[in-house]
């Protein structure tokens, strides 16, 4: 399958994606093509119901019929519709920046509290009382809850179609 490029998302994407049915019925054919009938029994609705969807992901260009000699009709995601469910690189390096990001401005809020001039001896970090308790506090727990992204994102035997 060729590799996804750049897309335009239009109002008919949007409204494409408007319902939770579509939407499942995207993340089931990510793993692999499937009839009207598999996915109405995977998603235990009527199949008339799962085809009305299907005509609508269609006229969005994010799924595509397969023929064959079979009687059966074959849907999969077209490259737009793969590039909407599977996440790419660009989104994992998205990731790993905006992560790198926060956790350079929490170090800097800890470094400016730890730098400001004090007239009295105060701790090294705030206690109960302190104005600046809150902002270190949520700092610190900034810096852990992104390295563990960062670890988590980076992680080579995380697959990628998660």
């Amino acid at each position: 399958m060729e590799e996804a490029g750049e897309y335009t998302i239009d109002k008919t994407t949007i409204d494409s994606l408007s319902s939770d049915t579509r939407i499942l019925i995207l993340h089931s054919l990510r793993e692999r093509k499937k009839t009207n009938a598999e996915l109405a029994k995977e998603l235990l609705l009527a199949p008339p119901t799962i085809f009305h969807h299907i005509e609508i992901l269609k006229k969005a260009d994010l799924v595509m019929p397969i023929g064959n000699e079979h009687k059966w009709v074959y849907y999969e995601l077209t490259p737009f519709g793969r590039a909407l469910v599977v996440p790419g690189k660009k989104i994992k390096v998205s990731i790993i920046l905006s992560s790198i990001l926060t956790v350079c401005t929490a170090l800097a809020v800890l470094y400016t509290y730890s730098s400001i001039p004090s007239l009295d001896v105060r701790p090294w970090l705030p206690v109960v009382g302190d104005p600046f308790l809150c902002m270190v506090i949520v700092a610190m727990l900034a810096v852990i809850g992104q390295i563990a992204i960062l670890i988590y994102a980076m992680h080579p035997g995380r697959r990628q179609t998660e």
